[in-house]
């Protein structure tokens, strides 16, 4: 028995003596591997690096956006001493309590503060603490401030595009950040070496067809229409006609980017694509270029404006200037409602649907920026005589300072449709043609008039320059149904020069308190826009730059036949052979030929080729190269 008990107890000593031996063997062989893997896990850490978002880039190279490298704090939880964060609290200026909230339990990485000052970076890297290290990130930083604020819009502590272009075009800015490694001592102090696992690589370019120069401009211009007017908002769009380039766009209140959290949200709004508003007689040449394109009218049509007093349907349409019969081309300068409503109900509200729906009023722009609104055109089932004549004139429709300066460029085309371009694009743009060449030309001639002395746009005529141009004074609507009587917005849309427009410039005011008349407060903003901007673009005065006299101008019978007495003369041409197309455009309006371009330039050849037996009305077809 006693044998038995001493065999039971080797036995369990030789077991214990044989899992120990196991035990040791699998410390030793089975597990180097995992041993040897945490140890290499504790002694290396990977990083994830950002990368630099492309910059945005205005049309003559200049940098508009970039990112720029700034330091920020961060550690390594697993190696943070707890007895080191008062120190460090201090020189973060941050509460001890809410440093040793961020820091937890946590293990891992954790941001202890972002994007500091170089002075607060080179303070934590001299207290030397295990776990605790400098970070490189990338911050936003925009050259132009305020002047580009809306339209470049910010970017979010995180890299990420939150408004206006670097929100629209974020996966193109953005970059692919890359991986580090790091090597650390026992006591958790990183050690020299680190290596790149993957480099990161910075985000594409954006190009823009904006022209900062033209920009600066516009703010400037605007900001002093503000302040002159005490108008509580208002925008700017400058244009290239030909194209739909936008060279300026600019929106006020404004914000710096660099600085936004410390602005209301609402005045990031970019109201040049936001905000809608009734654009009152603006639509009148709209209206007019319906009624030439049905060829029932032309400009000298004559039509009765009923002395200043029309009714239609028990609704009873006023004009300021009573006017009796008159001819078309004074319908834009008197700025008849009267006659506007006229030409539409002739028209009919299919045809001048029709034209306000070609030209981008009811749609989007599609312009790339977020909040686009699509504006307010009643569906044409809706249209009654009191809708239709009311939209003739610019009531019971509401546009976008955006589409506006879209769809007047087509006066200052020949007729086309261009959508407007921020973006460079390596394809040239299509444009649809909404109307005929000569209606574009008359209505600009028309419009021409409006500027003379004595007109509503007189103020909004630069030295040296002609401009053709409409004022637009509209009452708001009243949220509780009607008009306002004492809220109005101001917009003056004008094409310059005249004779050959290399701009479209659209100003609005909302609620100018000097004065509600555009005449005198969106008009000057206009000139002060154009006077700056063409230069600055290498467009030369058109003009003498002497100011003519009153007498001068009363005997001046319009600036259109200023520069229809400039246009060369048929009889001193044997051809149009090497004019330029501002030439020809003169010459065909002052022999009232009709005109079908091709390319730009200079003239190379044209059909028939030689001008002698040219009569009025004939057409020409004209092709031109750079």
């Amino acid at each position: 028995m006693a044998k038995r008990r001493l065999d039971v107890v080797v036995a369990l000593v030789a077991l214990g003596l044989a899992l120990m031996v196991i035990r040791a063997v699998d410390l030793q062989w089975m597990q180097t591997e995992n041993l040897t893997s945490k140890a290499e896990s504790q002694r290396y850490r990977q990083f994830e690096v950002s990368a630099p978002r492309g910059p945005i880039v205005d049309t003559q190279g200049r940098v508009l956006s970039e990112s720029v490298e700034v330091p920020s704090i961060a550690a390594l939880g697993a190696d943070l001493n707890p007895e080191d964060l008062p120190q460090l609290a201090k020189v973060l200026h941050m509460d001890i309590k809410e440093l040793q909230r961020k820091v937890g339990k946590r293990q891992g990485f954790i941001w202890l503060d972002r994007q500091v000052t170089p002075h607060v970076a080179k303070a934590v890297q001299a207290l030397n603490i295990p776990g605790v290290r400098i970070e490189k990130e990338w911050q936003r930083f925009h050259p132009f401030g305020p002047e580009t604020g809306h339209l470049l819009g910010f970017v979010g502590i995180d890299n990420r595009g939150l408004e206006g272009l670097e929100r629209s075009y974020n996966q193109v800015l953005t970059g692919k950040s890359g991986r580090m490694q790091i090597q650390r001592a026992a006591n958790g102090a990183e050690l020299p070496g680190s290596v790149w696992l993957n480099k990161p690589e910075p985000g594409q370019s954006l190009y823009l067809n904006l022209n900062v120069n033209v920009q600066s401009i516009a703010y400037a211009a605007l900001a002093k229409g503000i302040e002159n007017t005490g108008a509580k908002g208002g925008s700017v769009v400058v244009m290239n006609p030909h194209n739909g380039a936008v060279l300026a766009m600019t929106s006020w209140p404004g914000f710096n980017p660099n600085s936004f959290s410390q602005y209301r949200a609402k005045d990031w709004r970019n109201r040049v694509v936001t905000d809608v508003f009734e654009p009152g007689s603006v639509m009148k040449p709209f209206t007019v270029a319906a009624a030439l394109s049905t060829g029932r009218w032309t400009a000298d049509s004559l039509i009765f404006c009923e002395n200043g007093n029309y009714e239609i349907a028990d609704k009873v349409i006023h004009d300021d200037h009573p006017e009796g019969w008159i001819d078309i081309r004074k319908l834009l300068v008197v700025s008849s409602n009267i006659g506007a409503a006229k030409l539409a109900l002739d028209v009919g509200k299919k045809d001048l649907n029709r034209l306000l729906t070609d030209v981008g009023f009811r749609e989007k722009t599609n312009i790339g920026l977020g909040g686009e609104s699509p504006g307010i055109l009643l569906p044409l089932e809706s249209w009654g005589q009191v809708e239709t004549a009311n939209i003739a004139f610019g009531q019971g429709v509401a546009v976008t300072p955006i589409q506006l300066a879209t769809a007047f460029s087509i006066f200052a085309n020949g007729g086309v449709y261009y959508p407007p371009q921020l973006v460079k694009s390596d394809e040239d743009i299509a444009g649809r043609r909404i109307i005929s060449e000569k209606v574009a030309t008359d209505v600009l001639g028309m419009m021409a008039d409006v500027t003379l002395e004595g007109g509503t746009g007189m103020q909004a005529v630069p030295l040296g320059y002609t401009v053709a141009g409409k004022t637009g004074t509209a009452q708001k609507p009243n949220p509780q149904g009607g008009y306002s009587k004492e809220k109005y917005t101001a917009v003056f849309a004008g094409a310059v020069p005249a004779e050959a427009p290399a701009l479209v410039i659209v100003v609005v005011l909302d609620e100018p308190k000097s004065s509600i008349y555009a005449s005198s407060t969106a008009a000057p903003v206009f000139k002060q826009v154009a006077a700056a901007a063409l230069p600055q673009l290498g467009i030369v005065p058109n003009l003498p730059t002497a100011q003519p006299s009153n007498m001068q101008a009363q005997n001046q019978t319009s600036a259109w036949g200023m520069a229809k007495a400039n246009a060369p003369q048929q009889e001193q041409l044997n051809s149009l052979y090497g004019l330029s197309l501002r030439d020809v455009r003169r010459f065909a309006y002052a022999k009232n030929i009709q005109l079908r371009l091709h390319g730009k330039g200079w003239v190379s050849k044209s059909e028939p080729s030689v001008l002698h037996g040219l009569k009025e009305g004939d057409a020409m077809e004209v092709w031109l190269n750079e």
